[in-house]
């Protein structure tokens, strides 16, 4: 069986996602914007230096990496006269850090500060530009070259999620796909937001590149930033109500650590029959087309089934299906109508039409595709979209038999 998004609600459920999404994206950038500025006024080295994190790929800047910078550009080296302190915690292992990554653990300070190991060794550097002398060190450039960094990998993810939610369709073949099986709880997630959870787009790996920058967020200049310091901020997946929702629905008897990793699978009959319930998906009941009859070349009635379902002028169905025609638009039957005419006026698709056969509206053809009306030929005012009926058949015209729109003619037109 088949299953789609709501037609009545699904353009406002996408709408409120992406601005949702959106507003991430504009805090990100706001806070990269302010750290940037603020990295690059302290220190003028600064993109080099983050050429270097970058060559580390962001785990570190290591002293010796940092001095070379310095060195390569002609700064003054200088004798540093402090010694840096710093306090224990409870992170001793690589493991310490993935469980505080995947929020098993809290990082916990203790104990009296302690000399940083090797900075009785480091040096500071000065340099005068534009009249301006500087002295930079390597605590100070590691913590603003990091934040920045990290400020700018969380925002070109953001903006990639952003970008692939809106590139995804309304398609939830995924449901049917795998019926008798089970989907992950990130597909449902996205099917709660209005997205189809398309696997070769919006991959699980995306998902756990957001949970995995969640631990930045808990230091103190993402923490205290006031462009994400917001309630309606979500530094992760987790924090939405949606995932929350199937968390409490399927995974109740789960335990703290088992509800918080992409790996956990939900029946998919179950969650058909809840999102069936809750009113977020409706079954599809269109009838089968016998595809062995139909008039036109494949790639043409693909092409217009997109363009008649993105206009809303036929329900939500597949294409092999029988498209239902939505009367409920444009004088509904009177664009029928006119879609039927203007197709006839302009020979679309062209192969089908004798040359000096013009206004015999091959309604048949039509009818093969599409239901849901019944004597065309007995509805004839203009409806209130002809606009939009225009423009998918000049859409037709050009993007399928590469005919210029110069030869678009109108019903008015004289042949």
């Amino acid at each position: 069986m088949s299953y789609f998004f709501p037609h009545a609600t699904r353009e406002d459920k996408r709408k409120e996602t992406i601005k949702l999404f959106e507003r991430h994206v504009l805090a990100m950038d706001k806070f990269q914007k302010r750290v940037g500025y603020e990295a690059l006024e302290n220190i003028p080295l600064c993109n080099q230096l983050l050429v270097a994190l970058q060559d580390s790929k962001g785990k570190k800047l290591k002293f010796e990496s940092w001095r070379d910078v310095y060195l390569k550009h002609g700064w003054t080296e200088v004798e540093s006269n402090t010694k840096y302190v710093s306090r224990k915690s409870n992170l001793t292992t690589l493991s310490d850090v993935e469980e505080v990554i995947q929020g098993k653990k809290k990082v916990e300070f203790y104990g009296e500060n302690e000399y940083v190991e090797g900075s009785e060794n480091w040096t500071e550097f000065e340099y005068t530009v534009k009249g301006k002398t500087y002295r930079n060190t390597y605590p100070t450039d590691k913590r603003l070259i990091k934040v920045f960094y990290w400020a700018h990998w969380n925002n070109k993810h953001f903006t990639k999620r952003l970008e692939l939610v809106k590139k995804s369709s309304f398609d939830i073949d995924l449901l049917e796909l795998y019926e008798d099986t089970e989907i992950y709880i990130h597909e449902a997630f996205l099917i709660m937001l209005g997205v189809a959870p398309d696997p070769d787009q919006i991959k699980r790996k995306e998902f756990k590149l957001w949970i995995d920058a969640s631990i930045f967020f808990d230091t103190k200049q993402f923490k205290d930033a006031p462009e994400l310091n917001k309630d309606w901020f979500k530094k992760e997946y987790t924090e939405f109500n949606e995932w929350q929702i199937l968390l409490r629905r399927f995974f109740k008897d789960k335990t703290l650590d088992d509800r918080r990793g992409l790996e956990l699978e939900i029946n998919t009959k179950d969650f058909i029959k809840w999102a069936l319930k809750i009113g977020l998906i409706e079954e599809d009941t269109a009838h089968f087309r016998d595809g062995r009859k139909a008039p036109y070349e494949e790639s043409f009635s693909k092409m217009l089934h997109k363009e008649l379902l993105s206009k809303h002028l036929i329900k939500d169905g597949k294409h092999h299906h029988e498209w239902v025609w939505n009367t409920t638009v444009g004088n509904g039957l009177n664009s029928f109508t006119y879609l039927g005419k203007l197709l006839a006026k302009n020979r679309v698709p062209i192969k089908y039409w004798n040359q000096f056969e013009r206004n015999t509206v091959s309604w048949k053809n039509l009818q093969h595709y599409i239901v849901g009306v019944n004597n065309p030929k007995s509805h004839l005012s203009e409806p209130n979209n002809l606009v939009v009926i225009e423009g998918i058949v000049q859409t037709m015209m050009a993007d399928y038999e590469n005919r210029p729109l110069t030869e678009f003619k109108y019903l008015d037109d004289e042949d």
